[in-house]
């Protein structure tokens, strides 16, 4: 059963960084102004959720995929952890209330 689970997430893994790699040749400046986004929010505050994020970032990726290699990015660097908890997101109606994580700030604690 790992072996699935391995190979999900290599595919997974492999998808984001297509879309990253797309959206670089095209806004070559989002994935990192997304990133230091999300850092300034997980130092300013102890949970982070999208919402958070897309009301202090406003440039929208040709590629909504690309937004997972960024969250990802937070992730790996330890900016922030999930906390186990999800809630949809409530600032961007296409996302048709999708349920995202609410991150836990390793930059900053309650």
């Amino acid at each position: 059963m790992s072996d699935l689970f391995t190979w999900a997430r290599g595919r997974r893994d492999a998808g984001m960084g297509l879309a990253a790699d797309a959206e670089d040749r095209e806004q070559p400046d989002f994935a990192e102004a997304a990133f230091r986004t999300i850092v300034r929010i997980a130092a300013s505050q102890s949970e982070v959720h999208v919402d958070d994020v897309l009301a202090r970032f406003t440039l929208k990726p040709h590629h909504p995929n690309a937004w997972g290699a960024v969250w990802m990015r937070a992730i790996r660097e330890r900016v922030i952890e999930h906390s186990g908890r999800i809630r949809p997101c409530r600032t961007d109606a296409k996302k048709n209330a999708h349920q995202y994580p609410i991150y836990r700030s390793l930059l900053r604690r309650a």
